[in-house]
């Protein structure tokens, strides 16, 4: 009779522990549900991060080679890398503030001014 007492209070104490498990492992579930967008823009801004960091070290590379076309395209180009940042730094705050259309608008400048001076930059001496 004893041993049945024991066990009983055993399994419930087993089956709260399991309960308090499982609502352990739910809660970040609850937490992050129907964020994908969220994710998403994250994505995009880390996107924008990327092509800027290429454009730069594509530019860099022409620059140090000796095979960008001119000192004025140097120039241009560099002028160009500039705005990136400033852009990547307007794409953060709008996201920190939560105006998605102004950050996608700025991320879709960055992409494009980083392809140009990529394409740019690729462009050999005459």
């Amino acid at each position: 009779m004893i041993n049945k007492k024991v066990i009983s209070k055993n399994n419930h104490s087993f089956n709260r522990i399991q309960l308090y498990f499982i609502l352990i492992l739910m809660i970040p579930l609850l937490g992050f549900k129907n964020n994908n967008s969220l994710q998403n823009d994250l994505l995009i801004t880390t996107k924008a991060r990327i092509a800027v960091e290429k454009a730069w070290e594509t530019y860099h590379h022409g620059a140090l080679g000796g095979t960008l076309p001119s000192p004025t395209i140097q120039t241009e180009l560099e002028s160009k890398l500039h705005r990136c940042r400033e852009l990547l730094a307007e794409a953060y705050e709008a996201e920190d503030d939560g105006n998605l259309k102004k950050t996608e608008n700025l991320i879709s400048e960055i992409l494009n001014l980083s392809n140009n001076v990529i394409a740019e930059s690729q462009v050999p001496k005459r």
